[in-house]
């Protein structure tokens, strides 16, 4: 019997997810490392001087916003409801 985070398994020990769910899963990976690429950028921008780091975080910041606006329009976000037989 697999033991696993110090608790018992109960029911199936295979599933099977929706394609639905690994899409979810993707997108949220993208915007994940996206978003990390900020964290170096924020530590850094104390030091540097000029509108041009603000422009340039700006333009990421505005691209990762139309990344999402495009999934929301493409309908990526509805989940599906499932249809009990």
């Amino acid at each position: 019997m697999p033991y696993e985070c110090g608790m018992e398994p109960h029911g199936a020990s295979w599933m099977r997810f929706t394609v639905n769910y690994w899409l979810y899963a993707l997108i949220f990976l993208a915007f994940d490392v996206d978003v990390l690429y900020l964290f170096p950028v924020a530590a850094h921008y104390v030091h540097s001087e000029g509108w041009l780091p603000l422009v340039k975080v700006t333009i990421f910041i505005v691209v990762l916003a139309l990344g999402i606006v495009y999934f929301w329009r493409k309908g990526v976000f509805a989940w599906p409801r499932r249809i009990s037989e």
